[in-house]
């Protein structure tokens, strides 16, 4: 005799298939007039679709600190441009003559 297994529709709670999770739409309105997405939000989105991008191998080797000048560096980066720029804008603009 044969036992009939009983199917239901839902989901399990956990998948084992390794797909991501279904998307929360955000309800807000648009966070630019194009309707784009914030930098959060697409930030949020990324890690949900492609998991963990790697950098195992790396923080293994090389440690947390790696990461951390990494960040320092290109915050400073950040600073020296938005510096650039201002000093840039201040200055007064010079043209050709044809």
């Amino acid at each position: 005799m044969t036992t009939q297994r009983k199917t239901t529709n839902k989901p399990s709670p956990k998948r084992a298939s390794g797909r991501a999770p279904k998307l929360k739409v955000s309800r807000r309105a648009a966070a630019t007039p194009e309707g784009g997405m914030t930098v959060k939000e697409a930030g949020r989105k990324g890690g949900l679709l492609g998991g963990r991008k790697g950098g195992l191998a790396v923080k293994a080797e090389r440690g947390v600190e790696f990461f951390q000048e990494i960040g320092r560096l290109g915050g400073q980066r950040v600073r020296e441009l938005i510096a650039a720029g201002r000093k840039a804008m201040e200055q007064p603009v010079r043209r050709r003559h044809n």
